[in-house]
């Protein structure tokens, strides 16, 4: 499972998972219009091979209905901000690689039905890998050797002679290492990150003060929603999840409601009912708190480790799994 940072940009927050398998989408198709490049055929298998991004991306998405049809039923929004996850790329793959398959083995046979299939899905998997590999702090020695094994099928594919191939290769590994060398002398981390989590008090929804304190020695997934927030809406249920699953591991969930921003804290009751919500849930009716984490979208999540320090800050929609992975890593 893959945890990577959305970006924000004013209140706007762009899913990079999203972004990174869409531009991967693109590369497919332009690794297949190369290869056909003065082939009678091209236009067509170059058709074909969008039509692969799209069933890639509805069957990604799609998933998730297969994995938590109840929560999906509940909150059909869910199918926008969330998806099936690493199964659901498995999924994705399968019907989209199927699909090549198919459309080409019809006409050219399995030779080149397979080839035209594995040139797109090595496209593909190069350029998710390495968005991977450069935005996702976790990724492990799987998505490297992930990487390595995709480019060089992908060199193979679409280079005449192995000679060449090689020689492609190896200007891609000094082109990666310069992006590489680039984004890590210029990328910064929220400065939050790191540093030990600031103290508050608030009352919960029952007017009893609850402070992030009380919670030391355990990891805190501390969330800042808002009930007219339609993503929090759809998170909601992956946080509840969370709290049940997790309460024997020493994991809690800590919902800060921006009540400063809702008409009244009667919603905010309502909602918290209506969603059969049992997890702590504090009032920042001021928006003091708000504006001391810097929080601007939502929803906005901070996992705190048992000592106080923040960990890890996510910008939008954060599912069960992303938040389960963050929570043990903070242990």
């Amino acid at each position: 499972m893959i945890t990577l940072p959305n970006l924000q940009v004013g209140t706007f927050v762009l899913n990079i998972e999203l972004l990174i398998y869409l531009i991967a989408g693109i590369v497919g198709v332009l690794a297949v219009h190369f290869r056909e490049r003065g082939r009678p055929q091209k236009e067509r298998r170059v058709s074909e091979a969008w039509n692969a991004v799209f069933i890639w991306l509805i069957v990604w998405k799609a998933s998730l209905f297969l994995f938590d049809p109840k929560g999906v039923i509940r909150h059909p929004l869910s199918l926008v901000f969330f998806s099936g996850g690493l199964r659901g790329v498995w999924l994705g793959s399968l019907a989209a690689l199927t699909y090549l398959f198919v459309r080409n083995y019809r006409r050219t046979g399995s030779r080149e039905a397979i080839t035209v299939a594995m040139t797109w899905g090595a496209g593909m998997a190069t350029a998710a890998f390495f968005g991977l590999v450069l935005l996702d702090d976790t990724v492990g020695a799987v998505h490297y050797a992930g990487l390595v094994i995709t480019a060089t099928l992908l060199a193979f594919l679409l280079s005449p002679s192995p000679k060449i191939a090689l020689r492609s290769l190896g200007i891609a590994v000094i082109a990666v290492m310069v992006v590489f060398t680039i984004v890590n002398s210029t990328g910064s981390k929220s400065i939050r990150v790191g540093q030990f989590a600031p103290d508050f008090e608030l009352t919960d929804l029952e007017g009893n003060p609850v402070r992030l304190s009380d919670f030391r020695g355990k990891t805190v997934v501390m969330n800042f929603w808002a009930t007219w927030c339609r993503i929090c809406q759809a998170e909601m249920p992956h946080m509840e999840k969370l709290y049940r699953d997790q309460s024997d591991e020493d994991v809690v969930v800590l919902s800060v409601n921006a009540t400063s921003q809702e008409r009244s804290t009667d919603i905010v009751r309502r909602f918290v009912d209506n969603e059969g919500l049992s997890f702590p849930i504090v009032l920042d009716k001021s928006g003091d708190i708000l504006k001391e984490y810097g929080v601007t979208a939502y929803p906005t999540t901070y996992i705190v480790d048992p000592s106080g320090h923040i960990r890890e800050r996510h910008l939008g929609a954060i599912s069960y799994e992303s938040m389960k992975k963050a929570a043990k890593m903070a242990d």
